[in-house]
């Protein structure tokens, strides 16, 4: 992308600019003044109404600018072999904001056909360029239109016309206006990417550990190519340089799109590729909702940033622990866990794994069940067993005691089952309805969801080494209450079949709650308040279509936490512990990591 002008010649011009201004204060009582902007319009006299050429500068006094019937009538010399900004007209000093959207139009007719060229730029050096098209012009008036991205905030941004490299001819102007775009979340790529995941946990049959972990590298390549491109923000894993190459007349600025598009193409080819998931669909889908003015050197750059980024928080966790498979071995005591449904223990080093944020799985360990000591200890006390009575009243299949409410808000929360997007998933998509309600950028998005991945990774760590890596490994309430002499007992939890279903692994603590505590931390936090109402909604076929309006995060959270007594596969200690070691994992990582 040319810039518009050098340094040397940019302050050569402001001191034109100013020497014209005495004069300008001096005919002002005959010379009308430049029309103000359109509401939102970061354009002063982009309709040329009142006759005023101001404030449109041209860089060549050869160059000729009048008004007449409405619109700028530019006329040119001839500037064949020259650079394309060795002529220009232009208008200086507005403010872009980083990944803010915009929309550049403009009208534009030549006596000639003849192309120009149009950019929105900083006005120093590095001379990149938000949007740089070139245009075909032809003696019939045309409207163009360009939706971009700025990958920089200026406040001081200038748009240029490039007429240079042209044999001489009369261009004509009308209807510049370059105007903020609204937030949508339908061309936003965090969001885009995001429900690419949850897709993929749907056609997966994936556990909470690994497809939290998988999450968090994912936004967290994602945040970095955000930052990396924008500047805005402290990264994850790398800032990837952003150098700006070449000539006066090359100098490219990656574009934002790109950038994350090609993070979370080559993270989620790296990381679901081998288990028969092409990614290729989605890429071209991302790129169809790319701005219009994005041109392909910006594409380049764009993808460059973004593979780096992708690359770096793969290999980070290249070597985390969470290939380790070595099995597990059964206490084998009253009280200890033992298979559920015939399925072995689903990811028992999980504990083990190195975190994304926290020190080590165990940084926010709870105490052992009721305060125990050992299995003997923990049977022994009578807070276990009316815990144990209390599933035995509410989780069951036949409960009498367990309201329609409850039963709904158990199948609601739940998402266990082959099929749904799991845990992780429902919270990701919570996190979707309330940024979208709350109209948050692409920036923002990168942050907000990089933090709730990056806490609900930790999150399922926290748990796990709860669940393992302590002295008690409790079992399932199914199993407890056979022990109890109630083989028959069964829990509310189904498969899709209706057949009694149980996740394979401890009890204590409980995953939904810790990602659920987690989440509302992060949210909290980020929001600055707890008192955000949402409609939340479920991907469970045993709550299809169900809506659960919820007043706030904790709400929320408690509610997931308290699910799982009523959905009969949790004790009322699990969700509790759960929800407190997820809080503090969430505290912890908001205030840690992806700082503003």
């Amino acid at each position: 992308m040319s810039p518009p002008i050098n340094t040397r010649h940019l302050r050569r011009l402001l001191g034109v600019v100013l020497a014209v201004a005495l004069a300008s204060t001096l005919t002002a009582l005959v010379r009308p003044a430049p029309a103000a902007a359109a509401p939102g319009d970061l354009i002063l006299n982009g309709t040329f109404d009142n006759g005023s050429t101001q404030p449109w500068w041209t860089r060549l006094a050869s160059t000729s600018t009048t008004v007449n019937a409405g619109q700028l009538r530019v006329r040119t010399s001839a500037t064949v072999g020259k650079p394309v900004w060795e002529d220009l007209v232009g208008h200086f000093e507005f403010g872009v904001t980083a990944a803010q959207p915009y929309r550049l139009q403009f009208d534009a007719t030549a006596d000639v056909s003849r192309s120009l060229r149009v950019s929105v730029s900083r006005a120093d050096t590095p001379f990149t360029s938000a949007v740089d098209q070139n245009v075909a012009l032809t003696p019939t008036m045309r409207r163009f239109t360009f939706d971009f991205t700025s990958p920089f905030g200026d406040p001081k941004a200038v748009l240029l016309f490039h007429l240079g490299g042209q044999a001489s001819s009369t261009v004509r102007f009308d209807n510049i206006s370059l105007t903020p775009l609204a937030v949508n979340p339908a061309t936003d790529p965090i969001l885009y990417w995001n429900g690419v995941l949850l897709s993929t946990y749907q056609a997966l049959d994936l556990p909470p550990t690994s497809s939290s972990r998988e999450a968090a590298i994912l936004h967290a390549a994602m945040h970095d190519a955000a930052v990396s491109v924008t500047g805005v923000g402290n990264p994850y894993r790398v800032r990837v340089p952003v150098s700006y190459p070449g000539t006066m007349d090359n100098v490219v600025a990656p574009s934002l799109h790109a950038a994350i598009d090609r993070a979370a193409y080559d993270v989620l080819t790296a990381l679901y590729g081998g288990q028969g998931q092409s990614y290729t669909q989605a890429l071209a889908g991302a790129v169809a909702l790319r701005p219009s003015g994005v041109n392909a050197a910006e594409v380049a750059r764009g993808d460059t940033v973004g593979a780096a980024a992708a690359t770096a928080n793969l290999q980070a966790r290249a070597n985390d622990g969470s290939g380790n498979n070595t099995p597990y071995q059964l206490d084998a005591v009253p009280g200890s866990w033992r298979p559920t449904n015939g399925k072995a223990a689903v990811s028992p080093n999980w504990g083990l794994v190195t975190p994304f944020a926290l020190t080590s799985g165990r940084q926010f360990r709870p105490g052992l069940p009721a305060g125990a000591t050992e299995y003997t200890d923990l049977l022994g006390k009578q807070e276990y067993r009316d815990q144990v009575q209390e599933i035995r009243d509410y989780g069951g299949q036949t409960s009498s005691l367990r309201t329609p409410e409850q039963t709904q808000i158990a199948f609601f929360w739940a998402n266990d089952l082959r099929g749904t997007y799991k845990p992780p998933g429902q919270l990701f998509s919570h996190t979707r309805i309330v940024s979208e309600q709350r109209q948050l950028g692409i920036l923002a998005n990168a942050r907000l969801f990089g933090l709730v991945a990056l806490a609900l990774a930790d999150a399922a760590i926290a748990a796990w080494d709860a669940k393992y890596q302590t002295p008690i490994d409790l079992w399932r309430p199914v199993t407890a209450i056979e022990a109890m002499g109630d083989p028959g007992w069964q829990p509310l939890s189904q498969d899709r079949a209706g057949v009694p279903y149980t996740p394979a692994f401890p009890a204590y603590i409980s995953g939904h709650a810790t990602f659920a505590g987690a989440w509302s931390a992060v949210m909290k936090r980020f929001f600055g308040t707890d008192a955000i109402a949402f409609d939340a909604t479920t991907d469970d076929p045993h709550a299809e279509g169900v809506v659960r309006h919820m007043s706030g995060f904790d709400h929320a959270a408690e509610e997931n936490a308290l699910s799982r007594i009523y959905l009969g596969v949790h004790y009322r200690f699990d969700a509790d512990a759960g929800l407190a070691t997820g809080r503090s994992v969430g505290a912890y990582v908001y205030a840690n990591r992806l700082r503003p």
